[in-house]
């Protein structure tokens, strides 16, 4: 693995995108240039693999008396395990980490788990990011063939919530729509109750892929009040359902489906391809009582097929450091995260 050059650098993304699994939007410039402001140095890499060469973006972080903390945000962009073990077989230029994160988008079906743990990883106890279990749609092909393939209950809460006049627009990043997007968001966390970052946090990379023209923002309104918002991202052939929010008040209408379905319209005009509607349980953890099972239900109207990652895996070069990390030192850092800067750690 070798430090990519200024060139490389300068046309990040088209590597990123060139990568096996077809490009991430956390392993792009924009996303490890957003975590510079909030305590990440991001450094970026050219690894060899059998197969391909493999563009990964990792963030450092010092670890007063640990040592660098290096962390792979969904990537390296490889899809088998015996990829990812030969990507992190050279480890010069990890002499100064004393643990390495990474969290590949490698389906866990079929996984080679052991091939893993065989090279030293171990899965972490928690997964940074809560999209290890997802529904893809895939929005390729005729329009038609995809509103026939959703649930009939959700095509018709999309032609219900047109009837009734929701409207969808994507609509520019200005200091008002972001405010109202950060509400319906703010909203949202009363009703489910859960972690919700700064304003500035959001904003900050909000504009960032905005102007990187790998993002935009949709509100759905009603007689001029915005119900609910997407902030839909993408890279190459790839969209995610970043970011979204929407008032409990006239839920009758059904405005989020009709939004969903806009979206993915929006993303086919600019050649995605699939459509990652991110966060719903496990597969083999499907049940009401899941925090995620809500998230499950809408989503599911859309395809209800689940795609398990392996998730989170650690690399511990330095294994006592590793252990105390895991035991107390990342519970104390994401506790005074949270207490000193509303934030997390990652």
């Amino acid at each position: 693995m070798r430090p990519a050059t200024r060139a490389e650098i300068g046309r990040w993304d088209e590597l990123v995108v060139a990568n096996p699994d077809g490009g991430q939007i956390l392993q792009t410039r924009a996303w490890g240039e957003f975590k510079r402001s909030w305590g990440w140095r991001p450094t970026y890499w050219i690894a060899e693999t059998d197969d391909a060469e493999v563009a990964v973006l990792f963030l450092r972080r010092r670890i007063w008396g640990f040592g660098d903390l290096w962390y792979a945000p969904k990537g390296p962009g490889v899809l088998d395990a015996r990829a990812l073990v030969m990507l992190l077989a050279d480890r010069r230029a990890m002499r100064d980490a004393f643990l390495v994160k990474v969290e590949p988008e490698i389906r866990e079906a079929g996984a080679d788990l052991d091939a893993l743990r065989r090279a030293g990883l171990r899965k972490s106890i928690n997964d940074v990011q809560i999209s290890r279990s997802t529904i893809v749609v895939d929005i390729g092909g005729d329009e038609d063939a995809l509103l026939a393939s959703f649930k009939p209950k959700c095509r018709y809460n999309i032609r219900l919530a047109a009837r009734r006049g929701v409207e969808v627009e994507a609509v520019p990043m200005t200091d008002a729509n972001i405010a109202t997007m950060y509400s319906l968001m703010a909203a949202t966390r009363e009703r489910a109750g859960f972690f919700l970052r700064s304003p500035a946090y959001f904003r900050r990379y909000w504009e960032l892929q905005a102007a990187s023209d790998q993002a935009q923002l949709f509100f759905a309104t009603f007689q001029g009040r915005a119900l609910a918002a997407v902030f839909a991202t993408h890279v190459g052939a790839h969209g995610w359902y970043k970011d979204g929010g929407s008032v409990k008040e006239h839920s009758e209408l059904m405005a989020p489906h009709l939004l969903q379905w806009e979206v993915m319209r929006w993303l086919r005009g600019r050649g995605v391809r699939s459509y990652d509607l991110v966060a719903v349980p496990h597969s083999s953890m499907l049940s009401e009582n899941h925090p995620l099972y809500g998230l499950y239900r809408f989503k599911s109207g859309f395809s209800e097929t689940i795609t398990d990652f392996v998730g989170t895996w650690d690399l511990p070069l330095r294994p006592r450091a590793g252990s105390a990390w895991e035991r107390w030192g990342e519970p104390a850092a994401q506790r005074l995260n949270r207490s000193l800067r509303h934030d997390l750690l990652y």
